[in-house]
């Protein structure tokens, strides 16, 4: 079941878009979160599946492996999940703010969803977890929107998924503005760096780049408002930052 919010500005008949925070720190962009959404091709919050009481077939291919510059194991698989019923539900919850890959912000807690199950049919290394990329479902990739649609529609869900690159940086601001561009949703569990422009980050960690997404802040995952707040507040910062690939 597909389930989206809508962001107040949207609610009052404002754009969002147009509506940035202006402060010293970050360039905020909140993003448009409405279920027309997906016609418009507006970006999209959070895909939400809950509990499903069918059961599945599940099947997970050997994984492959890519390597960083640093030598980290980087790690994509293909799982295999085959519903009974269009109706059946995965038991994730997706983020759904980048265009081309949707990231996996939480599993539900109960232990009979399509993904519990498939996570205790296979050993560790193939099991989703949280903070995951799907790069692709049933041969559609690059597009958010055709993935869930074939989420939604489709009995067999062949899914691609890529362990994140997870690297955290200690930012010291200086009195200088952090000089980042984000996205992202109300009550989204990550942001999204949309431009990385002059500023301290730039400086002292130049690794990080436009798509990158900050997931947790002095060590503890959050929403977008928490995280906000204490990158604002804070003269330094612990960020984790999260990409897809290397």
């Amino acid at each position: 079941m597909f389930m989206f919010s809508c962001c107040q500005s949207c609610q009052d008949g404002q754009d969002p878009n147009k509506n940035m925070v202006d402060d010293e720190s970050l360039a905020v962009y909140p993003t448009i979160l409405a279920e027309q959404a997906l016609s418009t091709k507006k970006e999209i919050e959070v895909y939400q599946d809950s509990r499903a009481e069918e059961k599945t077939e599940l099947v997970a291919s050997a994984p492959t492996e890519a390597y960083t510059e640093g030598g980290e194991a980087l790690t994509t698989f293909t799982a295999i999940i085959v519903k009974e019923s269009i109706d059946d539900d995965l038991g994730w919850h997706l983020d759904l703010l980048a265009k081309s890959t949707a990231w996996v912000a939480d599993l539900s807690e109960s232990q009979d969803t399509p993904l519990q199950r498939y996570n205790a049919s296979v050993p560790p290394e193939k099991q989703l977890r949280v903070g995951d990329y799907i790069k692709q479902v049933n041969q559609k990739a690059g597009s958010v929107e055709a993935m869930m649609s074939a989420l939604k529609q489709d009995l067999r869900l062949e899914i691609v998924v890529q362990r994140p690159h997870v690297y955290t940086k200690t930012i010291v601001k200086g009195g200088q503005s952090m000089g980042l561009a984000l996205v992202f949703g109300p009550g989204s569990a990550s942001i999204i760096i949309e431009t990385v422009k002059d500023g301290v980050v730039k400086q002292l960690c130049p690794e990080v780049r436009s798509g990158d997404r900050i997931t947790k802040v002095n060590g503890q995952r959050g929403t977008s408002d928490s995280f906000l707040q204490t990158m604002k507040a804070s003269e330094s910062v612990d960020i984790e930052f999260s990409r897809c690939g290397p």
